[in-house]
């Protein structure tokens, strides 16, 4: 019997049924899911046959994968697809609340909220969690701080709108009273707060403003270097991940290493996932299941992640990574309770 296009075939209410009961059935033991058990398990009003009949069905269709003669069925990739928009649960985790309350307060910086966040993440989810920075030169400066450390010491302080936050301790070559040091900062902060990264990175250091004394000028070059020095690095982009060893736990990893070794490697690697996730422009949760994903390594997995806000700016990407087997009534939600926490706290460490 041929196969039809799976595209173009809509379940009714039986073949949804099945199709949920091997979903979760499988997502929970991770073995091929028979028509027997199906109807022990699940009130569908009819005997294994009927159950087996409409499973070959829709294996011909494409939802259903039979891994060998005899066995049970597993879902597809297009199996999947079709349970998570249109028999997903939407629900929310009650406990969830008291991992929301683990994400650390304001004052920190974005690595460090981010890695925190990622660390929670993966715990919850029980999957790797991954997120990325913004690579946007459009970035800018909301504030500088510039602090007397001591006569030849200064601590800058750089703070961008989509919640990067680093701190930079210079060595000054001149001695530096904090009377100087504030005629500098009367000059240089003007100049520098409210500019992009890209305004930030055409400034000449060497075409600064006349000061008060030779010293003072090259003083505040030096201090404009370093934040540009800053902003390049805020502009970049980057991802951070966690939750390695949820991978490594995962039956189906264990028993293809050729696939784990692929899929740590490309997470080692960081920048080819970066460029995938960065993509999307969507504040939606976004989800690439097995064969929908790009990349070879991650044919196996399924990536769920949204963007998160700082402020009114859309910022990074937060999600997790796992098989395509996957709790995604829970996980959908989590990466989505998640990222609204995350944004909500950026925002008001930025602008309280």
């Amino acid at each position: 019997m041929p196969k039809r296009t799976p595209s173009v075939q809509t379940l009714d209410e039986r073949k949804s049924a099945i199709l949920k009961a091997v979903v979760r059935d499988h997502v929970a033991t991770g073995e091929p899911v028979g028509s027997r058990a199906i109807v022990q398990r699940y009130p569908l009003g009819v005997k294994p046959a009927t159950v087996r009949n409409e499973m070959a069905e829709m294996t011909d269709w494409g939802y259903l994968i039979q891994p060998h003669t005899s066995a049970g069925r597993i879902p597809s990739t297009l199996g999947y697809r079709y349970y998570v928009e249109h028999l997903r649960t939407n629900t929310t985790n009650l406990k969830f609340e008291r991992y929301l309350k683990q994400l650390p307060q304001t004052g920190e910086s974005l690595t460090e909220l981010l890695e925190t966040t990622l660390g929670m993440l993966a715990q919850v989810a029980h999957s790797a969690s991954f997120a990325t920075t913004a690579q946007d030169d459009t970035l800018r400066l909301i504030r500088c701080v510039i602090t007397h450390c001591g006569t030849h010491r200064a601590l800058v302080v750089n703070i961008f709108e989509h919640g990067f936050v680093e701190s930079r301790l210079v060595d000054l070559k001149h001695a530096t009273s904090l009377r100087s040091l504030h005629r500098i900062q009367n000059v240089l902060l003007p100049l520098v707060e409210g500019q992009t990264v890209r305004y930030l990175l055409e400034m000449n250091p060497e075409q600064v403003p006349p000061m008060e004394s030779p010293t003072e000028r090259e003083t505040l070059s030096l201090l404009l270097r370093t934040i540009q020095s800053i902003a390049q690095e805020a502009s970049e982009g980057e991802l951070l991940y966690d939750g390695v060893a949820f991978i490594l736990q995962q039956p189906e990893f264990q028993r293809e290493v050729s696939q784990l070794e692929a899929v740590l490697r490309l997470l080692d690697e960081r920048r080819a996932l970066y460029h995938l996730v960065e993509r999307t422009h969507r504040e939606m949760v976004t989800l690439q299941i097995g064969e929908e994903n790009p990349l070879e390594p991650l044919r196996c997995c399924t990536l769920v992640y949204t963007r998160y806000r700082v402020g009114a700016r859309i910022s990074g990407v937060l999600g997790v990574l796992g098989p395509t087997r996957m709790d995604y009534d829970h996980i959908i939600s989590v990466v989505d309770q998640t990222a609204q926490a995350l944004s909500e706290l950026l925002t008001k460490t930025l602008y309280s």
